[in-house]
C-alpha cells in the first residue's frame, strides 16, 4: 500500500532571502526492512510515497537543506502504518514572524496536541488505546543557535504523559523552562513528540514532533555618562553595549529635558532596528547627541527595546548640561605719585 502525502515547508522557503538557497525532500524510511528513500519535493503540495507501507509502517521526515549555510532542518516527522493511530503537533507564540516556532524565555506558548485512531473497548492493547507525549528541554550551548533534535529527543524527557483520548489536547506554559544561572538569559530548545507505544511488532516510534526556540531577555547598559554627571563643554563619547537583543526588535536611544522619562515623548538620539533568526549582541556607537542638547539644564537618556511583547527600559541615565563661561577677576586702581 502507497499512501498521498501532503506537506508544507512552513514558511522555511517562502521566507528565505532566495528560494533556490533551499533544496528541501521527503526521507521514507521502511520501519521493516530499515530502507531508505530520499524523495524532493517543491515548497508545497503533495505525492505519493515513493514505497509501500510495510507491516511496521514508514516513517516520513521532511527535511530543508539551506545551501549557503551548509546546514539541515528536520522541519516535521510522522510514522504511518496500516493500524497505527495518527498525530499533530503545533506550537503557537506570541511571535508571528519566525520561520521556526520562537518565543521569549519569560513569555507564554501553546502547544496543540491532534490524536486520532485510538481505540476504545475491553482488553485493548494500550498501543491501540494510547499514545505517549514527551517533553524534551535542552540549552544552547555557547556560541551555537541550533540543536540536533536527534541528540535533544534520545535524552531523558523533562515530562511524559499518556494520552488516551482522539481529538485535540491544548496544553498552555506560562513560560519556558529552561533554566540558567540568570533566568533570563536561558536560551535553547524545547521540543515535544508524540510515540505510538512499544507493543507486538511495533517499536516506540515518533508520530508527530515539535520544537520552539527559547530566546534570553535583552539587557543593555550605557557608557560614557555616568548617573548624575555634570557636563560642560564637551559631550563624551557615548557607546550602547546591547545584550541578547531579539531576534525582531527595534532599539532606541532617548534623549528626555529633565528626569521624567515614562509618560512623555523623547528625541531619538539613536536607533538599531533588527531582524535575525537569531538573538544578537551589539556595541553601537552614538553620535549626534550634542547637537540635540541647546540649552543648559537636566536630561535623561532611556535606552528601551521594543518587541512583539512590548516596550521595556534597558537602562538610564540623569545628567546635567551647563556650558555658561563663568569669569572671575579681581579689580585693581593704580596710583600715580606723580599728581598733585
Amino acid at each position: 500500500m502507497k499512501t498521498l502525502i501532503p506537506f508544507m515547508l512552513i514558511g522555511v522557503i517562502q521566507a528565505a532571502p532566495t528560494k533556490d538557497a533551499y533544496i528541501s525532500f521527503i526521507r521514507q524510511i521502511q520501519q521493516n526492512s530499515g530502507v531508505v528513500w530520499d524523495m524532493p519535493v517543491a515548497p508545497n503540495g503533495d505525492s505519493q510515497s515513493a514505497l509501500t507501507i510495510e507491516g511496521k509502517g514508514s516513517l516520513f521526515q521532511l527535511w530543508t537543506i539551506n545551501q549557503t549555510a551548509a546546514k539541515d532542518y528536520l522541519l516535521d516527522q510522522k510514522l504511518v502504518g496500516a493500524y497505527l493511530p495518527t498525530a499533530d503537533i503545533r506550537i503557537t507564540t506570541l511571535d508571528p514572524y519566525g520561520r521556526i516556532a520562537r518565543t521569549r524565555v519569560d513569555q507564554p506558548f501553546t502547544v496543540e496536541i491532534t490524536i486520532g485512531g485510538l481505540l476504545t473497548g475491553l482488553n485493548m492493547p494500550l498501543s491501540a488505546s494510547s499514545v505517549l507525549f514527551e517533553r524534551h528541554i535542552a540549552p544552547y550551548q555557547a556560541n551555537k543557535t541550533a540543536l540536533n533534535p536527534v541528540q535533544v529527543l534520545s535524552n531523558t524527557p523533562f515530562s511524559r504523559a499518556y494520552l488516551s483520548d482522539n481529538g485535540k489536547t491544548v496544553l498552555r506554559y506560562e513560560a519556558s523552562s529552561l533554566t540558567a544561572k540568570d533566568p533570563t538569559k536561558a536560551c535553547g530548545e524545547e521540543h515535544f513528540v508524540v510515540h505510538c507505544i512499544a507493543e507486538r511488532d511495533y517499536a516506540q516510534t515518533q508520530l508527530a514532533s515539535g520544537m520552539v526556540q527559547v530566546w534570553p531577555v535583552a539587557s543593555g547598559s550605557i557608557k560614557g555618562i555616568s548617573q548624575s554627571d555634570q557636563l560642560r563643554f564637551q559631550m563624551p563619547q557615548v557607546e550602547l553595549l546591547l545584550d541578547d537583543l531579539y531576534p525582531r526588535s527595534d532599539t532606541y536611544l532617548l534623549l528626555f529635558e529633565g528626569t521624567q522619562i515614562t509618560g512623555v515623548d523623547g528625541v531619538i538620539v539613536t536607533a538599531f532596528p533588527m531582524d535575525r533568526e537569531t538573538s544578537e549582541s551589539h556595541v553601537v556607537n552614538v553620535s549626534g547627541l550634542e547637537s540635540k542638547i541647546t540649552r543648559n539644564g537636566t536630561y535623561s537618556l532611556a535606552l528601551v527595546s521594543d518587541t512583539v511583547y512590548g516596550r521595556e527600559l534597558l537602562n538610564s541615565v540623569t545628567f546635567t548640561v551647563n556650558r555658561t563661561l563663568e569669569v572671575n577677576a579681581m579689580q585693581v586702581e593704580f596710583a600715580d605719585d606723580s599728581t598733585p
